[in-house]
């Protein structure tokens, strides 16, 4: 015998037919476990605005990081949903988002925004809610030390230590003079103390030290000026739209520094596009670098570039590591904090947060503990200085170039 399921208007005719009961019919069938909601983990990032060019990397390093981990059954057989919203690169917009996602009991988990300019707007929301949130992308040194933060660790490097390899590697090799250019925000400001910080320990006088409103910049004027003092050293930006405008405006002002350090837009593969052969000797800070052997949670480095260039067309950067690498620290912890049915505990995945040492495909995480002042600033991960160079067929390929126990090249400079 079997007994196959009717419904509606065909079950009620078949009934009146043939006698058949269609209640008991339906009382024999065993009905599949529903499938259980799926996780929601909900975030900020600025697909609109100033900080759009790093901003949409981060949200492909986490959406590519959900996708690998559903493809893997999930977090304790629930499958995990993004949601991410566009904070416009605005401070305000991103505090009222995540004001919106801690009042929703239906976002189980949070995710960091871009830069320290929001996350400074986020972070104040996050504590006063008590959600355990990895910053994957604020390096603003500031944002911990002080603050006894209890909710919120830092993913990247402190901004602070940045660039203080390409100053280092400059005077090293003869340079004696600085010129500094930066946006007055959080981050940049941060970096720029480190670059002060470098240059008085290499005995390298800083001969211009100037900041602009974001946005203000006269790239053209401030190029001059560099030239004028014949700087050895150029330090500048702030995020990717000055750093490509820079770039251009010494080589219209037909200047070349020795050395050319720029914030992070370098790093961006659609630096080269923008500003072509003008990339050539051009350094940055990475905190990551594809030749690199690393492993995660989820992935290793060189599954994680292989899957990021079939699904979004390019070779990922930091932000777009940072990204991924959050949610693997993420699925670790949760991995070590979960109740038995499954259940998060805010509290126990936040001391888990704070307390751990591990590895990412982004590098080491280990963060200052709860109870010291700078809880949750990152203390293991270390800068890289990269630099765009030939690669002999006509190209320019990036290469690390500090430290020399991560070097793949020997710097070039412009004498």
């Amino acid at each position: 015998m079997y007994c196959t399921r009717f419904r509606g208007i065909a079950a009620i005719a078949l009934a009146g037919t043939s006698g058949l009961s269609v209640a008991s019919c339906s009382d024999n069938v065993t009905q599949p476990a529903p499938e259980p909601a799926p996780l929601k983990i909900a975030g900020t990032f600025p697909e609109s605005g100033y900080l759009q060019a790093e901003g949409v990397r981060m949200r492909n390093g986490y959406t590519l990081a959900i996708e690998v981990l559903n493809e893997q059954g999930g977090i304790g057989g629930r499958r995990v949903q993004l949601v991410m919203r566009d904070d416009r690169s605005e401070p305000e917009t991103a505090a009222r988002l995540y004001r919106g996602f801690a009042a929703d009991t239906t976002v189980d988990l949070l995710v960091g925004p871009y830069s320290s300019l929001i996350t400074e707007a986020a972070l104040p929301v996050i504590e006063a809610a008590r959600r355990p949130t990895i910053m994957a992308l604020a390096a603003s040194t500031e944002l911990w030390e002080g603050q006894n933060r209890q909710w919120g660790v830092q993913m990247f490097i402190p901004a602070r230590q940045y660039l203080i390899g390409s100053v280092q590697l400059a005077a090293a090799n003869g340079a004696r003079s600085l010129a500094l250019v930066y946006e007055n925000s959080r981050f940049p400001s941060s970096l720029a103390a480190g670059v002060r910080e470098a240059a008085r320990e290499a005995r390298v006088r800083v001969v211009l030290d100037e900041s602009y409103a974001p946005g203000t910049a006269d790239h053209g004027a401030l190029a001059a000026k560099v030239k004028n003092l014949r700087a050895d050293i150029f330090v500048g930006g702030g995020y990717f739209g000055d750093e490509v405008a820079f770039t251009k405006a010494l080589a219209a002002a037909q200047y070349s520094p020795m050395l050319t350090s720029l914030v992070g837009g370098p790093t961006i593969p659609q630096f080269v596009t923008e500003v072509g052969d003008l990339a050539r000797c051009v350094a940055s800070s990475s905190v990551w670098h594809p030749s690199l052997s690393t492993r995660g949670p989820l992935a290793s480095g060189e599954t994680f570039v292989r899957r990021y260039a079939e699904r979004f067309g390019e070779a990922p950067n930091n932000s777009a590591v940072a990204g991924f690498s959050a949610v693997e620290l993420l699925v670790e912890a949760l991995g070590e904090t979960m109740g038995p049915d499954g259940e998060i505990d805010n509290a126990a995945l936040r001391d888990y947060l704070f307390s751990t040492v591990t590895n990412t495909v982004m590098g080491s995480y280990g963060v200052a503990p709860l109870g010291e002042t700078g809880a949750g600033r990152q203390l293991r991960l270390q800068p890289l200085q990269v630099q765009w160079q030939d690669d002999g067929e006509g190209g320019l390929v990036l290469r690390i170039i500090h430290p020399a126990s991560a070097a793949n090249a020997e710097p070039c400079f412009n004498r």
